[in-house]
């Protein structure tokens, strides 16, 4: 239940105890401070002011939230500007950039147009990863799924193979999401060998065990060092 609904329980809730007072039979002679209607002016008092007191405590925050999702988005882009494109660029450019591409990284053994497409994918996909940790908690589809996603990608022995030599581009979390999704990648293979199939229940037991991993380790690690 959001905020707002249960703001507009307690003002109805507030509402129904001030008709109850009113319907109360006054008292003959009773002093000002002990009548319904005294009490019922305190009341409504009381409950305007914390009927102000919350909305705009649920405006401040709204507009808290929607100022980090849009400094999230801000950075996401940012990124994409000045680290995806490049590399999409020097794959996209290859054959005019002569040696380039192979000198900007030394460590990958860069021969062809091919080699420069695959690491420019991979390192598209490895920022995936670091992206979705920033946005996830805004995220409406599920860790679940998302990670089941993932897990599809994490499979690929290219990926795996390029990933030692790209994993210094990335936040520690990301390597810890990474290291992990390929480590439970290599679960489901080492089950399609033994099974000749993985079930949707194999799928299911691997996320799960994965998600645990991310939301209390990679997404939170604060709270795991408590």
């Amino acid at each position: 239940m959001t905020f707002s609904r249960y703001l507009l329980l307690a003002m109805i809730a507030l509402s129904a105890f001030f008709v109850y007072l009113l319907y109360q039979s006054p008292v003959a002679d009773e002093p000002i401070e002990h009548s319904t209607v005294y009490r019922l002016m305190m009341l409504l008092t009381g409950g305007a002011g914390l009927f102000v007191a919350l909305t705009l405590y649920h405006q401040a925050r709204s507009q808290e939230v929607a100022t980090e999702q849009a400094l999230e988005l801000s950075t996401i882009k940012i990124i994409k500007d000045l680290w995806i494109t490049p590399n999409l660029r020097l794959a996209q450019d290859y054959d005019n950039l002569g040696t380039l591409p192979a000198e900007m990284y030394p460590d990958l053994s860069i021969n062809s147009s091919q080699d420069m497409h695959q690491v420019a994918f991979a390192i598209s996909i490895f920022q995936i990863f670091e992206d979705y940790k920033t946005i996830y908690t805004h995220d409406k589809t599920g860790v679940n799924i998302w990670l089941g996603n993932f897990l599809n990608w994490a499979q690929s022995d290219t990926l795996q193979q390029l990933w030692p030599r790209l994993r210094i581009n990335y936040q520690p979390s990301t390597i810890q999401m990474t290291e992990s999704l390929f480590s439970a990648a290599n679960e489901i293979k080492a089950l399609r060998a033994q099974q000749g199939q993985v079930s949707y229940q194999d799928y299911q037991a691997v996320i799960d065990k994965l998600a645990i991993v991310f939301r209390q380790q990679i997404a939170n690690p604060s709270a795991s060092a408590i």
